[in-house]
């Protein structure tokens, strides 16, 4: 497994290289870490905290990089979308039903179209998918986005922002925007709003032999999880012969060889996968021939 010190490991924010001040405020924060994990081990464990900060944070620091460099992405779908779908097409058929219960059904069906239309309004109310908790499979865009894998909530924000300048507020604006969402909202069909996604669960865990998983631009495999636990499957890409080292992608699979080159400095290596190395010969063939 990749391991480094946690500023090397680390990604900037966006928009941003990793210069002196960047340095200095992660150096901060993981000594400010490291000493307030030894503070709260010394006490319980003395020898065992003594010798894993001995030597400052610096270990402390490698473990941190080991993790970012090792995770992967989590990912557990919501249940409340089939929840209300079953709850739905149970009450829609104790309404037609003809039956004593047909009225509590009925009313109740009402209940779930207005819960879930105040749900599809906060969720157009808030922007991107960090908000959402929507996001696009596998890294890669929806039809909702675009080629820089911007969604159409990350649009809306970039749009807001620059409409609302300096102030970074504007009143007027936000209550035209909640309006525009309240009346796409409101356009909508029962059967679309039972249809429309809900937030998933999005974290990061740290699996081991996920972990020992080499990346390819072209893998033979992908990690899923299947259901609502902690639990995760290797499923096949193409078809695998004993002895095929199972390869995973840790990036986007959608963008050009140059770019997943960059990218994947990242974890600390140069990619040499055969994707890789047939689009360099590629982009070498046409530069020379545009040379000639």
């Amino acid at each position: 497994s990749s391991h480094a010190p946690f500023r090397d490991a680390c990604r900037p924010p966006p928009g941003r290289g990793k210069d002196g001040e960047f340095y200095a405020h992660t150096d901060g924060l993981v000594n400010r870490a490291a000493e307030l994990l030894a503070a709260a081990l010394q006490p319980h464990a003395p020898a065992e905290a003594s010798a894993l900060f001995e030597g400052g944070a610096a270990f402390f620091s490698e473990v941190l990089g080991m993790f970012e460099y090792n995770n992967i992405d989590v990912e557990v779908p919501s249940p409340l979308g089939s929840l209300f779908l079953a709850r739905a097409s149970a009450l829609d058929a104790a309404a037609r039903g003809g039956t004593t219960d047909a009225p509590r059904a009925v009313a109740e069906l009402q209940l779930v179209e207005k819960l879930l239309r105040e749900k599809e309004w906060v969720m157009g109310c808030v922007w991107g998918e960090e908000t959402t908790g929507i996001y696009a499979a596998d890294g890669i865009a929806d039809a909702g986005g675009d080629e820089d894998g911007m969604t159409d909530g990350d649009a809306a924000m970039a749009a807001s922002v620059e409409a609302m300048g300096a102030t970074g507020y504007d009143a007027n604006f936000a209550q035209q925007a909640m309006s525009q969402a309240r009346q796409a909202v409101d356009q909508m069909s029962f059967q679309q709003l039972l249809q429309a996604p809900w937030p998933a669960l999005h974290g990061i865990a740290l699996f081991a032999t996920v972990a020992r998983i080499n990346h390819s631009c072209a893998p033979n495999a992908k990690i899923d999880f299947p259901s609502n636990s902690a639990r995760l499957s290797a499923i096949a890409l193409s078809p695998l012969a004993p002895g095929d080292e199972m390869t995973i992608s840790y990036i986007r699979q959608d963008t050009d060889v140059k770019e997943r080159k960059q990218q994947l400095l990242e974890y600390g290596f140069v990619c040499n996968c055969e994707r890789c190395m047939s689009e360099d010969s590629g982009s070498i063939r046409k530069a020379n021939k545009r040379l000639k």
